[in-house]
């Protein structure tokens, strides 16, 4: 009889989750993050473009994104623990949004592609206190056992945002300049800045950042694609036992780094349209947005390393597409191409992104899951900025030439994660 009354307790217990689930309020603050994520988004594109108008180099759009990766990977981890000490969130949540429009407003009026970096590195560090910090912030909002759906649901209000800026730089990218555009996403981005500072709320409460487990369907959001749900820095080197699994990670973001920096280039160099470069990015993040939530039901059903190998394969074939790319001269042939791949680049980096967190919580031992995660990203920032640096000089002996390595280091990305059980 006991039995029957637990089970039915337990029953209930789980059925409540479920309900909680499906009839959870989201938090109105959630949605002030949509301005911001939309003028970053619209701007993300911006920003190289803007370098190329100002007669930079393919090594300049290397230096640009791997000083930028470093920045906010030096920033994340500032600001994450700066808020942890002063258990403040939404001050710094305000920072990092107002942040955006004074620096995108700063960049109309840069004439050099130098001057252009120095602001853009200072803006991804301020920026990055938006990725840390807003993550706990999450956790305060919802109850313990609903975390994995409160980050789902931030995510994805952020995801589709930052798809709607890209959107709209799309529809506004033939009849405004480069200028025009960043203080249009300047302004919009104020919006958020008011709208956070009224629907913040915050006690001060501590949630160790150290507490925090992996969440296997979170939506791991791209900006400028380099490595961004960084909480914090690994204090332990055990996470070594499975060196192979972090160096399969670090070949792919060196891959990352050298096809997503040289891709708007080398389209700009072939003669292909600003908006035609702006539908390339909708794609992408658009068929990542619509299927993160859907690999993450799916990593429920499938093994993980399954997953991931599945996504690396289509990595693979994206690059290699657009190793092929720059032999093909006519532009209607170049162009879809081009498309395809960056599509499908979007749709590998889903499964790709999101089996990776899972694959560490699994390989992490007890009290350690926290270290691992903030190692692998530490690996994979580092592999971002080395990918970033080396496309510059790799171009030097062709587009082809270039993409071709990226494809290499995700055939050695793939090489290594064989040995990983």
């Amino acid at each position: 009889m006991s039995q029957r009354i637990n089970a039915s307790l337990h029953a209930k217990r789980v059925a409540n989750i479920y309900h909680g689930m499906s009839s959870l309020r989201t938090p109105r603050w959630f949605y002030s993050f949509i301005p911001f994520k939309v003028a970053t988004g619209g701007s993300s594109l911006l920003i190289p473009l803007y370098l190329l108008s100002l007669n930079g180099t393919a090594k300049d759009a290397g230096l640009l994104v791997a000083l930028a990766s470093l920045s906010s990977m030096l920033g994340s981890l500032f600001w994450g623990k700066l808020s942890d000490r002063t258990l403040k969130r939404k001050f710094f949540i305000i920072i990092g949004m107002a942040s955006t429009s004074v620096f995108l407003s700063t960049m109309a009026f840069v004439r050099t592609p130098l001057q252009l970096m120095i602001v853009n590195s200072v803006y991804s560090f301020f920026l990055a206190s938006t990725i840390s910090v807003p993550i706990v912030l999450v956790l305060r909002s919802v109850r313990k056992y609903l975390w994995d759906y409160g980050i789902g649901r931030f995510n994805q209000i952020s995801g589709w945002a930052w798809v709607a800026g890209l959107v709209l730089g799309l529809g506004l990218i033939r009849s405004m300049s480069i200028q025009m555009l960043l203080l249009v996403f300047a302004f919009i981005n104020v919006f958020s800045v008011l709208w956070a500072a009224r629907s913040i709320r915050e006690a001060p409460i501590y949630v160790s950042r150290r507490n925090i487990r992996n969440f296997g369907n979170h939506v791991v959001e791209k900006m400028r694609y380099m490595p961004s749900f960084i909480l914090h820095m690994p204090t332990k080197v055990r996470t070594l036992n499975h060196r192979e699994f972090y160096l399969s990670a670090f070949l792919f973001w060196i891959s990352s780094g050298i096809y997503f920096t040289q891709f708007p280039v080398f389209l700009t160099h072939a003669g292909i349209d600003r908006s035609l470069i702006y539908l390339a990015a909708v794609l992408n993040s658009g068929i990542s947005a619509f299927m993160y939530l859907r690999v993450g039901l799916l990593m429920q059903k499938r093994d993980g390393l399954q997953i991931l190998r599945k996504g690396l394969i289509m990595r693979l074939i994206a690059t290699g597409i657009m190793a092929l790319s720059p032999l093909v001269s006519p532009i209607l042939i170049l162009l879809p191409l081009a498309l395809l791949s960056y599509a499908l680049a979007g749709y590998s980096w889903s499964f790709i992104g999101i089996s990776s967190t899972s694959i560490v919580g699994k390989l992490a031992g007890d009290g350690e899951k926290g270290s691992a995660m903030g190692f692998l990203n530490l690996v994979n920032s580092l592999g971002y900025i080395v990918g970033s640096l080396m496309s510059g000089f790799l171009v030097d002996y062709g587009f082809a030439g270039a993409f071709s390595v990226g494809a290499l280091f995700v055939a050695l990305s793939m090489g290594a994660l064989k040995k990983t059980k």
